[in-house]
C-alpha cells in the first residue's frame, strides 16, 4: 500500500475513534441532566446550530491537518531516513541524504551524514591497504590472463557437467561459427555477421560440439587412469559446419581424491595444414608418375644396349645422351620436389597410438551391433600396435556393419584379427552374399551416422586418414564366409613420450599464484526458482523503437543485451545489432535514441535477429527496465518468427518499487542515481543494458535485506507493485 493510502486511512482511523470518543462523552452527559435543561439545550443547539457546526468542522479541519503535518514531517522523512540509509550502507558509501522534514530529521539525517563521511574515510583508507596487499598477486593474475589469452592453441575448461568455466580468445576464434560481415544474402544486401552458436561463461560445451565426441573421450581417459597409464590424454576430431578440421586434445581435471571435476580442451585448426597435405599427396601421385617414366625410358635403353653391344657409335651416343637427360631430370625432381614430403605426414589427423587387441576390445565395448560377436585373435602379437582416431575408426566401422544389415540383410557373425607382414588386417565376417566392388565404393562416398546426429566424414575419408584401405574377400576355406577386409598399417612400439600430458590435480586449498574458484558453482539444472538471485545467470537487454505502441505498429529497431555471470557483467559477451524495421522512423523517436533510416539500411530483419537473440539468451533469467513494454515488443514477433521467449523474466522498475516505497521516482536515471551508478550512454540499447546490469547487481543485497533471496521471491515481490498492473 502507498504511504499516501496508509495516511488516509490512519487519518480515517483517528478522526472515527475521535468522533466515537465525543459522541459517548455526549451521551453520557445528555442522561446526566434534568428533562428542563435537555429541552433548554435542545433549543439552545438550534439557535445556534451554525455556531455548533462550523466550530466542528473547523476541529476537524485542524485535527486532519495536524495529522498531515505530522504525517509529513515526522513520518514519511523516517521511511526515506531509513531507506536511503539502507543504500548508503550497502551499495552506495557515497549517498547522502537529503530529507525535507522536522528539525530533528533533519538533524538525524546530517548525523548519519557525518557518520558515513567517517565510514567512507575509514572504507577508503582499508581500501587502499587491500588494493596494495593484493597487487603482487593481480600481477601476476594479470600475467596469467595474457599468456591465455595469447595461446596459440584454443584452451577451454569445462566442469563435469561440460559449462565452460573459462577460454581464451583463440579457443572463440575457432569455434564460434561466425558469418563473416560483407557475405550477400539471398536479396543482395549485406548483413552483420551472425554468429551460430556461442562460446561463454557457464555455457554448454555440447552446444558446440557433439556429446558423443566429449564423452567418449572422457571414457578413454577413465579408461587410462583405471590402467594407472602415464599418458592420460585422449584426441578426436572436430569438423565444424563450414569443414573446417579441429584437432581436439582432452585432459581431465581430477578432484584430491581423485574424481572428475572437469576437463581441458586444447584447439588446434588443422585445416590449412591438411589442404597443404592434400596438395602434397597429389603431387607425390603426379612426380611418381614422372619417375616411372623416366626410369622406364633408362630401363628399355640400357637393355637394347646390352642386347646390341656391336650397335654403331652414334647411336650408342644418342642412348647414352638420353640416359645422360633422363638421370638429370630424376636429379632435378628429387631436388626440387622431395624435401618437404616426410615433415606433413604427423600432422594429417591426430591419431594415437594403441594395441591392435585394445582397439579391438573397444570396438566390441563401444558398439551395440557388434556387442554379442565373436572375436578371433589369429597370429597376431599382442604388442602390434596401430595408430588410429578411436572414435571416428569406430564409427566406421559400425558404418559398414549398418550398410551391411540394410543392403544384404546380413549380420556379421565373428571378427578376426591378423597382422600379416606390416599390416593388421581386420576381418569381418558373415554367412551369405559378398558385397561387390561397386557397392563398396558407393559406402566410401556416404557420410557416416552417429547414434544422434550425422557425422561430417565420409568412409572414404575416414580411411584415408588412417591410411587404411578396406576390400570384398571370399574365404576360400569356407566357402559360405566372405568378409570385408580392413588393412591398417603397423607401427612400431613406440617409448615414452616427451609429451605426455600429466593428470591436473585440485589442490585442497587455493593456488598460492591464482584462484580461479571455478569448480565450486552449483549444480546444472536444479528448480530455477528455489536458486539464490547471486547463483543465477541474467540476460540484461534493453530495445530502442520507432515508438511506444506495440500494438498501433510500432517495430524494434535495435536490442541491446549482456550477460551476467557470477555477480558480474561479462562486457565481452554482448549484444548491439540495429534492425531494420522495414518502415520509416518518425522524426520525434529519433531525437529520442538518435538513429535514423540511414543507419538501418542494410541492417538484417527483425526475423534474422530475433532467433540469434533468443540462442544467446537461452537458460537464463531475462532482466530490463520497464519490461512489460520490451516483452510486448518481442511477444508481437512470435507468430512471423515462431520464436516465444519463456525465461523467467526481472523487472528493475518493479525491485526499485519493492526496495524503496517511499520514493514515488523510479526511472532508470533516478534508480542509478540512488545507487551510485553512472550512466555513459543513455538512450542506446547496449548502453542502457549495460546500466540496467549494474542496477541490478547493487539491488541484490539491498533485496536480501529484505529477505528477498530467490528468484521466486523477486517474482512474488515484483507482482505485488503498482507497476505489476501497466500493460502494454
Amino acid at each position: 500500500m502507498k504511504l499516501n493510502n496508509k495516511f488516509w486511512l490512519f487519518a480515517i482511523v483517528c478522526m472515527a475513534f475521535t468522533t466515537a470518543i465525543a459522541v459517548t462523552l455526549a451521551v453520557l452527559f445528555w442522561k446526566q441532566i434534568t428533562p428542563s435543561e435537555q429541552q433548554l439545550l435542545v433549543r439552545l443547539f438550534k439557535d445556534q446550530f451554525w455556531y455548533f457546526f462550523s466550530t466542528g468542522v473547523f476541529l476537524f479541519a485542524a485535527f486532519g491537518f495536524t495529522l498531515d503535518w505530522f504525517f509529513r514531517f515526522y513520518i514519511l522523512p523516517l521511511n526515506q531516513l531509513i531507506e536511503e540509509t539502507q543504500v548508503m550502507n550497502t551499495v552506495n558509501p557515497a549517498h547522502r541524504l537529503k530529507i525535507d522534514g522536522s528539525r530533528e530529521i533533519q538533524t538525524l539525517a546530517e548525523l548519519i551524514n557525518i557518520s558515513g563521511d567517517q565510514y567512507e574515510s575509514a572504507k577508503h583508507i582499508i581500501d587502499r591497504t587491500v588494493e596494495s596487499a593484493k597487487a603482487k598477486t593481480e600481477a601476476e593474475k594479470n600475467i596469467l590472463a595474457t599468456i591465455m589469452a595469447e595461446l596459440t592453441q584454443g584452451v577451454l575448461i569445462c566442469d563435469a557437467v561440460g559449462r565452460i568455466l573459462l577460454y581464451n580468445r583463440q579457443a572463440q576464434r575457432v569455434l564460434n561459427k561466425v558469418q563473416r560481415p560483407g557475405i550477400a544474402a539471398k536479396d543482395g544486401e549485406t548483413l552483420e555477421g551472425v554468429p551460430d552458436g556461442f562460446v561463454g561463461l557457464h555455457r554448454s560445451i555440447y552446444s558446440l560440439i557433439d556429446r558423443n565426441l566429449v564423452q567418449y573421450a572422457l571414457k578413454d581417459i577413465q579408461g587410462k587412469l583405471d590402467q594407472k597409464k602415464e599418458n592420460v590424454s585422449s584426441h578426436f576430431a572436430v569438423v565444424t559446419q563450414n569443414r573446417r578440421q579441429l584437432r581436439v586434445e582432452t585432459l581431465p581435471i581430477l578432484d584430491e581424491d581423485r574424481r572428475f571435476a572437469g576437463f581441458v580442451l586444447i584447439f588446434s585448426d588443422i585445416t590449412l595444414q591438411l589442404e597443404h597435405a592434400g596438395r602434397l599427396n597429389q603431387h607425390l601421385k603426379t612426380m611418381a608418375k614422372k619417375l616411372r617414366s623416366s626410369i622406364a625410358v633408362i630401363r628399355s635403353t640400357v637393355d637394347l644396349m646390352i642386347q646390341f653391344p656391336d650397335m654403331a657409335v652414334e647411336q650408342k651416343n644418342d642412348f647414352l645422351g638420353n640416359i645422360s637427360a633422363e638421370t638429370q631430370s630424376l636429379s632435378r625432381l628429387l631436388r626440387t620436389e622431395l624435401t618437404e614430403t616426410i615433415s606433413f605426414a604427423n600432422s594429417r589427423w591426430p591419431l594415437s597410438p594403441i594395441l591392435a587387441t585394445e582397439f579391438i576390445s573397444t570396438l566390441k565395448s563401444e558398439t551395440v551391433t557388434i556387442a554379442n560377436i565373436e572375436v578371433d585373435v589369429a597370429e597376431c602379437d599382442p604388442r602390434c600396435m596401430i595408430r588410429v582416431d578411436n572414435y571416428s575408426l569406430v564409427s566406421a566401422i559400425s558404418f559398414v556393419l549398418d550398410c551391411l544389415k540394410k543392403e544384404f540383410n546380413s549380420e556379421c557373425s565373428r571378427i578376426r584379427l591378423t597382422a600379416p607382414g606390416n599390416l593388421v588386417q581386420i576381418d569381418l565376417l558373415w554367412q551369405g552374399e559378398p558385397v561387390k566392388i561397386e557397392t563398396l565404393r558407393q559406402w566410401s562416398d556416404l557420410p557416416l551416422t552417429g547414434a544422434q546426429k550425422g557425422y561430417p566424414l565420409t568412409l572414404k575419408e575416414v580411411l584415408e586418414h588412417h591410411h587404411a584401405e578396406i576390400w570384398p574377400h571370399t574365404d576360400k576355406k569356407n566357402g559360405d564366409e566372405t568378409c570385408l577386409r580392413i588393412f591398417i598399417p603397423m607401427v612400431q612400439s613406440e617409448g615414452i613420450s616427451e609429451n605426455i600430458r600429466h593428470v591436473t590435480l585440485l589442490p585442497k586449498g587455493r593456488p598460492e599464484f591464482y584462484d580461479f574458484d571455478l569448480f565450486n558453482q552449483p549444480g546444472q539444472t536444479p528448480e530455477m526458482g528455489k536458486r539464490l538471485l547471486g547463483e543465477l545467470n541474467y540476460t540484461v537487454f534493453d530495445t530502442e523503437t520507432t515508438g511506444l505502441d506495440p500494438r498501433g505498429g510500432d517495430e524494434i529497431i535495435s536490442i541491446g543485451a549482456i550477460r551476467v555471470v557470477n555477480g558480474r557483467l561479462l562486457h565481452t559477451e554482448t549484444i548491439n545489432q540495429l534492425v531494420d524495421p522495414c518502415r520509416p522512423v518518425p522524426a520525434e523517436s529519433i531525437k529520442y535514441h538518435g538513429i535514423d533510416d540511414g543507419m538501418l539500411k542494410g541492417k538484417p530483419s527483425i526475423e534474422k535477429v530475433l532467433p540469434f537473440f533468443h540462442r544467446f539468451a537461452r537458460n537464463t533469467v531475462l532482466v530490463a527496465h520497464n519490461a512489460a513494454f520490451d516483452m510486448r515488443m518481442l511477444q508481437m514477433k512470435e507468430k512471423t518468427t515462431g520464436i516465444q521467449f519463456v525465461n523467467p523474466v526481472l523487472d528493475t522498475m518493479h525491485l526499485s518499487a519493492t526496495l524503496h516505497p517511499a520514493h514515488h521516482d523510479h526511472t532508470l536515471d533516478a534508480i542509478a542515481k540512488r545507487l551510485g551508478v553512472n550512466l555513459i550512454k543513455r538512450h542506446d540499447a547496449l548502453g542502457d543494458a549495460i546500466a540496467t546490469g549494474e542496477v541490478f547487481l547493487k539491488m541484490i543485497p539491498l533485496l536480501n535485506e529484505k529477505g528477498i533471496y530467490t528468484l521466486q521471491d523477486a517474482l512474488t515481490a515484483s507482482q505485488r507493485t503498482y507497476y505489476a498492473m501497466l500493460k502494454y
